[in-house]
């Protein structure tokens, strides 16, 4: 990456094997990539120290920092403090602030990353959302619809109130709470496993929304087992 400064840069450690190039060969290696340019101040890198800064600030779990431009000349000590004049994220402007009382303004462009649930594919109004349909999407924030959930557990047993594509992010507004499934109500008692299904006469022994893990007495064996309610009819035995 490449930073546009009007300050002074110090070499990064590769700067004797860089003289020993051509300026054909340099130009050719830094079009690949493989000597970044970077700006250092003493022991300190300002890329890594304004991501340093935003990761600490705000609870996003991926930042990328480009496109540097710093107005005056980088002191050798690392800024006591940063300050994020506007911006963030996008084209964002800090001030850092050092010991001697010099403040530096430092413009560049961030781009931030937040978690959200989204659904592995599409599905109707109405359907019923479970733990296998969901998964966890890394996403831009600029581009994070508003209300976007980030917790499976508030979406398990929810149902859809539209219909809705595939790597779509769930929002609150999407969601209709389910009906709640009585005590005593019977049920399917379901086991699952890849090669065999197994079911079951069972009886809820407590009052459950879909989504929820509940107690069932299976008829049969009179056991009481703890499993999933899946649907006002189902409830899901884990092995």
């Amino acid at each position: 990456m490449k930073f546009k400064s009007q300050s002074k840069k110090l070499e990064s450690p590769c700067l004797s094997s860089r003289q020993s190039l051509t300026p054909l060969l340099l130009l050719l290696l830094s079009c690949i990539n493989l000597f970044p340019s970077v700006t250092i101040a003493g022991s300190w890198n300002l890329e890594e120290t304004l991501k340093e800064y935003v990761k600490n600030v705000y609870p996003w779990p991926e930042i990328i920092i480009s496109d540097i431009i710093v107005k005056g000349d980088i002191p050798d000590i690392k800024p006591k403090k940063i300050i994020v004049q506007k911006g963030l994220p996008g084209r964002t402007v800090f001030l850092l602030e050092f010991d001697s009382s010099e403040i530096l303004s430092v413009t560049a462009n961030v781009k931030a990353f937040d978690n959200v649930i989204s659904v592995k594919r599409a599905f109707k109004k109405g359907y019923i959302l479970q733990k296998d349909d969901l998964y966890t999407l890394l996403m831009d924030v600029q581009r994070i619809p508003a209300g976007a959930l980030k917790d499976v557990k508030s979406i398990i047993g929810k149902s859809i109130n539209r219909s809705i594509f595939a790597n779509t992010p769930i929002t609150a507004g999407m969601l209709t709470n389910s009906c709640t499934v009585k005590k005593g109500k019977k049920v399917v008692l379901l086991v699952e496993g890849e090669n065999f299904r197994i079911s079951t006469t069972g009886e809820i022994k407590e009052s459950g929304s879909i989504g929820d893990y509940v107690k069932a007495l299976n008829v049969a064996s009179k056991k009481v087992i703890s499993g999933l309610l899946v649907d006002e009819n189902t409830v899901k035995v884990e092995l």
